[in-house]
């Protein structure tokens, strides 16, 4: 199995650039609950958001040492690539209910 570089470097990027927005919409959130005078934990969840997408993509770059010598009739490799891309999918399932999860509360406790 062939690993193709610029599509890796472009989904890292990505991921990275993803991190980086999530921390600057936690910020924007703690500003903007200062200013509806409501103190609140909501702000830090795109934080946690942006760490398990991080995480995710951690568990996404794990098996790509194994794809060069990858051996079809090895099933532990390939079980340890099925675990490591569910657990890439689960970060990044559980990032985007969490920021979510922030925007909607802080939507609920504004239009009131």
């Amino acid at each position: 199995m062939e690993i193709s570089i610029p599509a890796e470097l472009l989904f890292a990027v990505a991921v990275a650039l993803f991190c980086i927005s999530l921390f600057y919409y936690s910020r924007i959130l703690k500003r903007l609950l200062a200013v509806i005078r409501r103190p609140s934990f909501i702000w830090v969840l795109p934080m946690v958001g942006a760490i398990f997408l991080a995480l995710g993509a951690l568990f996404h770059f794990i098996p790509l040492a194994i794809y060069p010598q990858l051996d079809p009739s090895r099933t532990d490799q390939l079980m340890m690539i099925c675990q490591n891309r569910t657990m890439e999918a689960g970060f990044f399932l559980l990032a985007g209910i969490i920021a979510i999860m922030a925007g909607w509360l802080y939507t609920r406790w504004t239009s009131r």
